[in-house]
This record gives C-alpha cells, structure tokens and sequence, in this order.
C-alpha cells in the first residue's frame, strides 16, 4: 500500500480524537457549572408566541392533505402576524378555517420537546 493517505491516519485521526476529548472535556465544564432558571426558560419560549411550534403546525396540515407550498404560506403569514402584533400562534390558527381539522393541543404541547429530557438528565448524571 503507498502512503498517499498516511497523513490521515498519522495526524488527522489522532488530533480529530484529542479534539473530541477537549470537546467533551468543556462541555462537561459547562454542565456541571450550569444553573438552570425554569421560569426565565418558560417565558424565553413565550416571548416566540407559539413561533416554535411553526413547523408541527406546517407538518399536521400537510398531512392533513394539504400542499406543502400552500401550508407554507399560511403558516409563514400566521407565525409573522403572531410576532409583529405580539399575538399567539395558537389563537391566530384556531381563528382560521384550514386549522379546523387540526388538534392545536397536541401541536401546542412543550411536553413533545422535552419527551427525552428526562434520560438526557440521567445520563448527563451519570457522567457529571
């Protein structure tokens, strides 16, 4: 075999894995210094007015039979409407007819995010 790729396995792969080391090493640092604030990470959520659940809505209504260009728009319009007057995401598409079909509970719902939260934890504990 020539050594054309010898520079790979002689500085590339070591120095990538001292690089993970270092990584890890700091992310580590970060999470065992870190304070964590519910309400303050409760209201920066808030302040979005449902903006985050944007793509949960775009993704029931096309599923829901709608083309994924015209459930764009609507809700590109809706969740820019909701930033600008400072009006729910929620409120705004429960107001519209092509939402009705819709179960905006299960969409709205935090708890899908943070469904893993509780193993992340765990295993951060583990390594911490």
């Amino acid at each position: 075999r020539d050594i054309s790729h010898s520079g790979v396995e002689r500085i590339v792969l070591p120095d990538s894995t001292i690089l993970i080391d270092y990584m890890q090493q700091l992310a580590l640092r970060v999470v065992r210094g870190m304070t964590v604030y519910p309400d303050r990470m409760r209201a920066n959520l808030e302040a979005t007015h449902g903006a985050l659940f944007s793509q949960r809505v775009l993704l029931a209504l096309v599923e829901g039979g709608m083309d994924r260009d015209a459930a764009y728009r609507i809700v590109q319009a809706a969740a820019q409407r909701a930033w600008d007057e400072g009006v729910s995401l929620r409120e705004l598409l429960a107001a519209e007819p092509v939402a009705a079909g819709l179960d905006l509970d299960a969409i709205f719902d935090y708890g899908d995010f943070v469904r893993h939260a509780g193993e992340v934890v765990d295993r951060l504990d583990e390594i911490a």
